[in-house]
């Protein structure tokens, strides 16, 4: 597949080095040289210095032979116009345009996107938002990942000391009902991943991800965790198009939300555009009196969503050391996911632009393998691979398969059926094969679905 990325943001790199792992050819367009040497030096793909908007930039990247063109950088104008100038030059090229505003098409508004060149819409804060939403209505949640079947999920969930699951091994599991159902794939253990076997041990304070269909993990995640105290009382630092996203979306579903924004005139339209319902602040949120005020000391949730990560990590600490509950900040910066997921003190992170990509990935469907979805919150990806004929697994049980260190089977998609990757399953032909691990130990697991041939045996 011949795809063009316009933008070498974060998006577009995470996007160009999903597809170049795919051995698609990959052209990425953009206006600042430094990111696309940097790009070039990292992955076989073609870099064109340029406006991805100008027909003649396109031209050059041989849009008119091009199956997909992509459009993430920062400005909305830009990928707007880059995908219906796209669609102009090729029609039955296939295009997928992020924006940065979740009211830049209105759903109010009769909008065509078909008529703006547009197949596919992205909303980084709208993805985001849905996230956090679906990580609160679990127990204890830390995260949850979907996957390209419906209902095949991967969550992360947090073991508090009295947790049924603390102390117990998985090869005496407790409750065997709920563990062949799903697949514990990582435990997350001071800032460390660990692949869990069966004589490992559950700790206080880990993080557990599992992998299954959504009412067995869900249902394993309500087992392990205490009576958890429902979230109701929440206050949101931050006026963002996140921010009064989440709290509309909050609001709605009957929280009590408090709403906290250092900028009056920012403030005075969230004001406008929220229900009556909302306690709205005008205030420093990284002052302690504000916080106090906002009622942060009895609050179930803070959650940060300003527009600075540094801001957002501290008034997320502060929140904590004046009594809340539980606290969960936005990132934007990659660096920042695993300094803060060694932190007991922050409860969660979630990035915009992380959600982005996911979203995105899930649009895209590579022919043979494909990256299913990247981790908020630790040092780890899923990979989604099928089985190929003369794949070095195929008619092999999960037992019998050498899964690189730093890597596990998770699930195994046949057709519509989500399959629990346990020890005595056996890989077909056709299978989506799901893992989860470190990158470079996914990397390295593709060799087990390439055709003998191409690996040398």
């Amino acid at each position: 597949m011949k795809v063009v990325i316009i933008g070498a943001g974060e998006v577009g790199t995470g996007l160009a080095e999903t597809l170049c792992l795919e051995k698609n050819a990959v052209v990425v367009i953009d206006l600042d040289y430094d990111l696309l040497k940097n790009l070039s030096n990292k992955f076989d793909l073609m870099i064109i210095n340029g406006n991805g908007a100008s027909g003649k930039v396109l031209c050059d990247a041989n849009i008119k032979e091009a199956n997909l063109m992509v459009a993430v950088t920062d400005s909305n104008e830009v990928n707007v116009l880059s995908c219906h100038t796209a669609k102009t030059l090729n029609p039955s090229i296939r295009t997928i345009c992020r924006v940065n505003d979740t009211e830049y098409f209105s759903e109010d508004e009769d909008f065509d996107l078909k008529s703006f060149g547009i197949d596919h819409l992205v909303v980084p804060q709208k993805e985001c938002a849905q996230t956090i939403l679906d990580v609160l209505s679990g127990p204890n949640l830390k995260e949850l990942t979907k996957l390209s079947v419906e209902g095949a999920l991967i969550c992360g969930f947090h073991l508090s000391p009295g947790s049924a699951m603390v102390g117990t091994q998985l090869f005496s599991f407790p409750r065997p009902d709920l563990l062949e159902k799903i697949r514990v794939c990582a435990i997350w253990r001071r800032g460390k991943l660990i692949i869990p076997r069966g004589k490992e041990r559950f700790n206080n304070y880990d993080d557990v991800y599992v992998a299954g269909e959504k009412e067995a993990v869900l249902a394993l995640a309500e087992w392990s965790c205490l009576d958890e105290k429902s979230v109701n009382n929440i206050v949101i630092g931050g006026a963002t198009e996140l921010g009064t996203h989440l709290v509309a979306a909050l609001n709605e579903q009957g929280k009590n939300v408090t709403l906290v924004e250092s900028d009056e005139r920012t403030a005075e339209n969230a004001l406008k555009k929220l229900e009556s319902s909302v306690n709205i602040l005008h205030g420093d949120i990284t002052n302690g009196d504000i916080l106090k005020e906002a009622g942060v000391d009895v609050a179930d949730l803070y959650l940060s969503a300003m527009g600075s990560d540094e801001n957002n990590i501290l008034s997320c600490l502060l929140a904590k050391r004046k009594g809340a509950e539980k606290v969960i900040t936005i990132i934007n910066k990659p660096d920042y996911r695993e300094i803060i997921s060694s932190m007991d003190n922050i409860d969660g992170c979630f990035s915009p632009r992380t959600a982005a990509l996911n979203s995105i990935i899930n649009l895209i469907q590579g022919e043979n393998r494909r990256i299913g979805a990247i981790l908020h919150r630790i040092s780890a990806e899923v990979f989604e691979m099928t089985v190929v004929p003369k794949s070095r697994i195929v008619g092999k049980s999960i037992s019998e398969s050498a899964c690189p260190r730093g890597a596990v089977f998770a699930m195994i998609f046949r057709g519509n059926v989500i399959i629990p990757a346990t020890g005595n399953q056996t890989f077909q032909v056709g299978d989506l094969v799901v893992m989860m691990g470190e990158q470079q130990a996914l990397k390295k697991a593709q060799a087990l679905f390439a055709p003998k041939s191409i690996v040398g045996l």
